[in-house]
């Protein structure tokens, strides 16, 4: 073979080579590409396979929902109503009763008139609700108007024991007030007079307690040291002036 010749085939086998590589590249792009696009449509297909689960657990969630939906007839309209009205003139007796005989023996503390009446206020509630069209109505009615009544007794009664608490409270504040402005003496008379007066409010606001309610005693033991105190205070008063 001439030198020529077998340099020309040479050459054509480097660019057949080249073209090789060229070829290789190409199908190497077209495989990644044909990979991303496979994965796209991999990720197009989950999205719309989670789409339409979303959509199916609606569709079923309604479907079950919807029978949940219980048509009532008339009939038992009327017998779950009558069943009802039964418990709640039931209940609402229990409750008069509970009532009742938590402040069955008085004197009693604040908190338990307000129990009571909470418990009272609830059986008149309940017996409010009964329905007209129900066989025990006019016993309900009846039972209301008893209830009212006895409502009305124990809040007249709660109000007094609310007064009472409010007046021992607001006795003991003043007595606090007086002993605090006439602290590391001496004093000029407008201290002791002020002092003077705190305790004679005190005073009048324990005398106003009622005997027969839960704070009186507690008012009466206090009432005895405030008057002493009263007097001490009276006392340094005069001299006060008489030292100006």
């Amino acid at each position: 073979m001439e030198p020529n010749q077998l340099l020309s085939e040479l050459e054509e086998s480097l660019d057949s080579e080249e073209l090789l590589q060229q070829i290789e590249q190409q199908q190497e792009q077209e495989e990644q590409l044909s990979e991303e696009k496979s994965f796209s449509q991999k990720r197009l297909i989950i999205l719309l396979l989670s789409i339409l689960m979303i959509e199916v657990g609606i569709v079923v969630y309604a479907l079950q929902a919807s029978q949940k939906i219980v048509i009532v007839s008339p009939e038992e309209q009327a017998l779950l109503e009558q069943q009802k009205a039964e418990k709640d003139l039931k209940d609402a007796k229990k409750l008069n009763v509970q009532g009742k005989n938590m402040v069955k023996y008085p004197p009693l503390p604040l908190a338990t008139w307000e129990e009571a009446e909470a418990k009272l206020l609830e059986a008149i509630k309940l017996l409010e609700e009964i329905p007209d069209d129900t066989t025990v109505e006019k016993e309900a009615s009846k039972q209301l108007q008893i209830y009212r009544q006895d409502y009305n007794i124990l809040r007249e009664k709660l109000i007094v024991e609310k007064t009472a608490t409010s007046k021992l409270v607001t006795a003991k504040k003043l007595a606090t007030e007086a002993s605090v402005i006439v602290q590391n003496p001496p004093h000029p008379p407008e201290v002791w007079q002020e002092a003077q007066a705190q305790w004679q409010k005190a005073i009048d606001l324990l005398q106003e307690i009622p005997q027969d309610t839960f704070v009186a005693a507690e008012a009466v033991e206090r009432l005895d040291v405030y008057r002493i105190n009263y007097r001490a205070v009276s006392s340094r008063l005069e001299r006060a002036k008489e030292s100006n």
